[in-house]
């Protein structure tokens, strides 16, 4: 299985590579030569440890023949650096020049290769080169393995990059394989009943969501949510994120079955003669109460806090209010989006944004304006449009069809018409009758919803270059 999806791996992305491989190489050793380079990492100003991670380079390779080993160690700080800025060409070339300097002067199974490997298998990865990255990343676990013991953590973080590369290269089985054996790393070195599992519990079953394995992946939430309540109390703080993305694994399992895509409960889903039933879709109106009360909760855990995080308080707020949205409850829903919307409006001393959050939480100078604009939250994608997603861009044609319409203060859809389009009838009639569907978050003007006229939306139709007609 492939990912083609046109759905933002969540969770397991958040595990940022390059942060992973700042922090596992030289951790506990900064020489004073480099106290400039560490002073920037230490900011995340990753443009800044780049230019200085180039001055090392450059002063290192004048004693590169004596010292090989201290030039491609610098080599690997200025390609945490690039990694760290997402400048992955940069920080590919900068890893294959370590690698190459160690490789020259070691053992084919030393502990000094697991950097480099690491780190281009992030950066190959990090580019969309994921069936090259993959390579790297097996051949640094294999070291590790040797060298430091089958259940060492330091490979945690290439086990979850392993098997999003092998998602996005076909082989989700071999992905699977890699997910088990993470969660055995960490029962290893914790216990399954440690408090320290549940990340990767939520890890684990995000992965098996963005494959479209929804009940699995809410037995893994659920699994968190129950080892935390054991060991730490109903009230911890710490259920907040399992109770999220238990109750987010809902309506990402409704936008699955609007692409189309099957997912465990939509497998049996299929016509007598065995064929897949395209047309078959969840009803936003049914999502299970299990997110619902898991939002309430994750709500009740914040509002208990002394000095909840703003950014934190604002999200849940949304999701709860997006929830109801989605189930077409516009009053509980706008509920939810005017407390939002007050946090965010409160006044920052210094500031002439008016963007603020909960003062007693953070610095909310900084938080984004998520209802300074209609967000789309539900919107039953039109049947063709799901059609040859998969297809290169040289194998298909493409029309479109752009759609203008107002989004009211409750969120619904009003007015809308085709104002331009180069496909077929049926595919302007499929597109306007979605849009006319779909909800929105509304935007919000001084606290309040507010209707938001000339809105656009543009769909995209492909169709295989070999057909013809509609």
């Amino acid at each position: 299985m492939r990912f083609s999806y046109p759905v933002v791996l969540s969770i397991l992305l958040a595990t940022v590579p390059c942060r992973s491989a700042i922090q596992t190489a030289h951790a506990t050793e900064r020489p004073e030569s480099q106290q400039e380079y560490w002073a920037q990492v230490d900011q995340q100003d990753w443009t800044a440890a780049a230019a200085a991670a180039e001055k090392l380079v450059a002063a290192t390779r004048e004693k590169a023949p004596q010292h090989p080993q201290m030039l491609a160690d610098v080599l690997i700080l200025l390609a945490h650096a690039h990694l760290g800025r997402a400048d992955y060409a940069s920080a590919e070339t900068a890893y294959q020049e370590a690698l190459s300097i160690v490789q020259a002067h070691a053992s084919a199974t030393s502990s000094a290769l697991i950097e480099p490997l690491r780190g281009l298998g992030y950066s190959l990865a990090g580019g969309n080169r994921d069936t090259e990255a993959i390579p790297y990343l097996q051949r640094a676990l294999l070291i590790i393995h040797r060298n430091e013991g089958l259940f060492d953590l330091s490979q945690r973080g290439i086990l979850q990059q392993l098997a999003i590369s092998l998602t996005r290269s076909g082989q989700a089985a071999e992905a699977e394989r890699q997910m088990q054996y993470l969660l055995k790393v960490d029962e290893h070195a914790y216990g399954r009943d440690d408090p320290r599992l549940a990340p990767t519990l939520v890890r684990i079953g995000s992965w098996y969501g963005e494959i479209g394995y929804f009940q699995i992946a809410r037995a893994y939430y659920r699994q968190a949510i129950s080892i935390l309540e054991a060991a730490l109390g109903s009230n911890d703080p710490a259920l907040i994120e399992p109770l999220q993305v238990l109750a987010a694994s809902y309506p990402r399992e409704l936008l699955y079955s609007t692409l189309r895509r099957r997912t465990d409960r939509q497998r049996t889903l299929m016509s007598a003669d065995g064929a897949r039933n395209e047309s078959v879709m969840l009803n936003p109106r049914y999502l299970d109460n299990e997110g619902e009360t898991a939002l309430r909760r994750a709500l009740a855990l914040l509002d208990m806090q002394p000095a909840p995080p703003a950014d934190r308080l604002i999200e849940v707020l949304l999701q709860n209010g997006d929830w109801h949205q989605i189930k077409q409850q516009s009053e509980k829903a706008l509920s939810y989006y005017r407390r939002a919307a007050a946090l965010s409006r409160k006044e920052v001393p210094g500031t002439d944004t008016g963007i603020a959050a909960d003062s007693r939480a953070m610095d909310i100078s900084s938080l984004p304006t998520p209802l300074s604009f209609p967000v789309r939250v539900y919107y039953p994608m039109p049947l063709q449009a799901t059609r040859h997603l998969a297809l290169p861009a040289d194998q298909v044609d493409e029309t479109f069809v752009q759609i203008e319409f107002t989004v009211t203060r409750d969120g619904t859809v009003e007015d809308a018409k085709v104002t331009d389009h180069n496909g077929s009838a049926r595919q302007a009639s499929e597109a306007l009758e979605a849009i006319k569907a779909s909800r929105f978050r509304p935007r919000f003007v001084d606290g309040e919803p507010t209707e938001t006229t000339g809105m656009r939306n543009r769909e995209i139709f492909r169709t295989p270059k070999a057909e013809s007609g509609d």
